[in-house]
């Protein structure tokens, strides 16, 4: 069976991933504070550790990382900092470090968001990172001869609206965004970004 890394299976979307794949991959789960792993993919030192624990892996995906919601004015520099520093590099790192301990024709899946095109107030740090991490995978996919790696870029999942006290009536369920996860660590192609 192959190892699949599940980065952030806690979550709405992560959930889902772990429940359609669970029987065609061995998952390992890496959260911030539970699953097999505990890590932050911010700290490079750390990524570096835990992959030279687990491996070899066949793919990984990252449904995880931090970012600032909130309007201009409720925005510091240093929230665009920590946004960037989790939810941008902490996926680089995932997919720069990983690549030398994943096995040949490896595949990676990492989570860019609807924003980077779509710009919509209060998501303007989120917006930025997004756009950043799909044109890192664009030019990742160009080098990665032996791998790939791919972005999904979901919109609102319906889960994840409900519980913000949302209206959910436009959110997409959270299975339609696992099953492009599903998609992109096995389409072959790389430098892909995945919609719904």
């Amino acid at each position: 069976m192959k190892k699949l890394i599940l980065v952030g299976s806690t979550g709405v979307i992560g959930k889902k991933v772990s429940e359609l794949l669970s029987s065609e991959y061995e998952i390992v789960t890496v959260n911030r504070t539970s699953g097999d792993y505990q890590l932050d993919m911010s700290d490079a030192t750390a990524v570096e550790n835990m992959f030279k624990e687990i491996g070899g892996f066949d793919s990984l995906i990252a449904t995880s990382g931090y970012g600032k919601w909130g309007s201009i004015d409720e925005h510091s520099i240093q929230d665009f900092h920590d946004g960037l520093k989790s939810k941008l590099m902490g996926q680089v790192n995932l997919v720069m470090i990983g690549r030398k301990y994943a096995n040949t024709g490896a595949s990676f899946a990492v989570s860019s968001g609807i924003l980077a095109q779509h710009p919509v107030v209060g998501g303007l740090s989120l917006g930025m990172i997004n756009a950043g991490l799909e044109a890192f995978v664009r030019g990742a996919g160009l080098e990665l001869n032996d791998m790939t790696v791919n972005a999904v870029s979901p919109s609102f999942a319906k889960e994840t609206m409900e519980l913000m006290g949302m209206d959910s009536s436009t959110g997409v369920p959270a299975i339609e965004f696992a099953k492009l996860y599903k998609q992109a660590i096995e389409s072959g192609k790389s430098g892909q970004i995945y919609h719904v």
